[in-house]
């Protein structure tokens, strides 16, 4: 979280080792951008932790381990490859339960239709009786009986929200303790759809109280306990657009201020010609293993659910931990006033610590750990996932003037070295970058450059490293290497 300028890569390392490697396995398959592939990851794992666990923040309220996620990505970043790998266990199931509901329909109907031509029969006798004079009690009593026994319309039992409206929405998570995702590769249709138009809902399905009561256009309906996973991939451009059009109700609801975003640099142009092959890809043994887990939990919770047991096992901090948790509450919480680092985007930092906190009770869950008492080891996880997110988000959406000053001067120092990595130099005279560069004062310019070495993007050292001479700055290559690090 005391990265405040947002150029390295995903912290993949910092998801439990199963996972990590099931993720740059991915990457290395389908050389789609690191955080794509991670993003993909979490939102599978946040699909399969949502109804089994939530987490109880340390002031005592309860927050669902349910993720907003939103990844921005150019044509041909392998978005869908990505997806169709990582969620490979989400659409088997949804297959399955398609395929089940067919075969229930199908059956409901065979029933249904002989169940009418039974209450055909019996109006028929019970009007033939009445017609002679004759008593009905018996006849009155097969009635009620039949109609009792009629067969009941089978529910459609779906993980993934097919109907992107707002009543297509509602009536997904009608019930109780329902657990569904709405998710998209190519995010501008479901933007565009009647569920995002009244983001009011969205944040309540986030929020996941004990019970919502949402308004359909016939109807006040009751929603209990649900629980949404919200993913989707878009186009820059495309999401520009959003922007133009939804940007401020968006951001005044809190509905963008909800979900962890990332836009990662760019791998094309970078990536390496695969095997040409006719055969179906083989996968490795690690993302085999995370389709594995994933799957344990949705038969777990299906199972559950059949027996009527819709309850979920609420997770708690330990003691280091919430120490761990106000420490980082307490960094975050003054940048948020006016003038300071976070200020223009208050809204989001303010949920950085809940987001956290859900991210770190699906890596308790998904994980295996044993017991409901998540460690410190596993928050500080979260926390620096979480602040990679905060940090996109920042870049994406802040006001950069909040900024503290050493930061806007080192960001300055950064676009001058660029220059000369491009023209293909990895080192500059320092001198020459306070003479030439576009920070001037000195006690700035020292403190920005304090700044980068702190955050590995530069090194100062002797012309003759073990002598006297000039002091040069080197640039850190696995830094200046990425086109998109700023």
């Amino acid at each position: 979280m005391n990265k405040r300028i947002p150029t390295y890569p995903f912290p993949v390392n910092e998801f439990y080792k199963s996972v990590a490697l099931a993720i740059e396995e991915t990457m290395e398959a389908i050389q789609a951008p690191d955080a794509l592939v991670a993003t993909s990851f979490l939102t599978g794992m946040s699909i399969a932790c949502q109804s089994d666990v939530d987490v109880m923040l340390p002031h005592a309220t309860t927050t669902p381990c349910a993720l907003y996620l939103a990844t921005v990505a150019d044509s041909g970043e392998r978005k869908t490859a990505t997806d169709k790998l990582v969620m490979k266990p989400i659409y088997d199931y949804e297959r399955s339960y398609a395929n089940a509901y067919k075969a229930a329909t199908e059956q409901y109907e065979v029933d249904h239709g002989f169940w009418e031509i039974e209450s055909k029969a019996i109006n028929r006798l019970i009007t033939s009786t009445l017609a002679k004079g004759n008593d009905t009690t018996e006849l009155r009593q097969r009635f009620a009986m039949h109609k009792a026994a009629e067969p009941v319309k089978p529910a459609c039992n779906r993980m993934i929200v097919q109907d992107a409206t707002e009543r297509g929405l509602i009536n997904a998570v009608q019930g109780d303790g329902k657990s569904i995702a709405m998710l998209s590769d190519e995010g501008a249709t479901l933007l565009k759809s009647g569920a995002f138009r009244n983001s009011a809902t969205l944040n309540k399905l986030w929020d996941a109280p004990s019970m919502i009561m949402l308004d359909r256009a016939d109807e006040v309906v009751q929603v209990t306990d649900p629980r949404l996973t919200l993913s989707f991939m878009i186009q820059e451009d495309l999401f520009q657009d959003f922007l133009k059009t939804k940007n401020s109700t968006a951001r005044a609801s809190g509905f963008l201020a909800r979900f962890v975003f990332c836009h990662p640099e760019s791998t094309q142009g970078y990536r390496a010609a695969t095997e040409l092959t006719n055969e179906e890809p083989v996968h490795g043994a690690n993302i085999l293993a995370f389709h594995k887990r994933m799957t344990a939990l949705l038969e777990a919770r299906d199972q559950r659910h059949a027996n009527g047991n819709y309850s979920k096992k609420v997770l708690r901090f330990s003691t280091d931990a919430k120490v761990l948790w106000k420490d980082i509450y307490d960094i975050i919480e003054p940048q948020l006033a006016k003038g300071r680092a976070y200020h223009s985007i208050r809204d989001a930092a303010s949920k950085t610590m809940e987001i956290a906190s859900r991210i770190a009770g699906i890596f308790h869950h998904f994980e295996g750990i044993e017991g409901e008492v998540i460690e410190r080891a596993t928050l500080q996880r979260a926390i620096n996932v979480t602040g990679f997110y905060h940090d996109q988000f920042l870049e994406k959406f802040g006001d950069h003037n909040d900024l503290p000053e050493d930061e806007k001067d080192a960001r300055a120092l950064i676009g001058y070295m660029r220059t000369k990595w491009d023209c293909g130099r990895n080192w500059v005279y320092r001198n020459k970058v306070r003479k030439d560069g576009p920070v001037r004062h000195q006690a700035r310019f020292v403190a920005a450059l304090d700044l980068l070495e702190e955050d590995d993007v530069i090194r100062v050292v002797p012309e003759r490293r073990y002598g006297r001479g000039k002091l040069v700055i080197e640039f850190n290559p696995d830094f200046f290497d990425r086109p998109g690090a700023l």
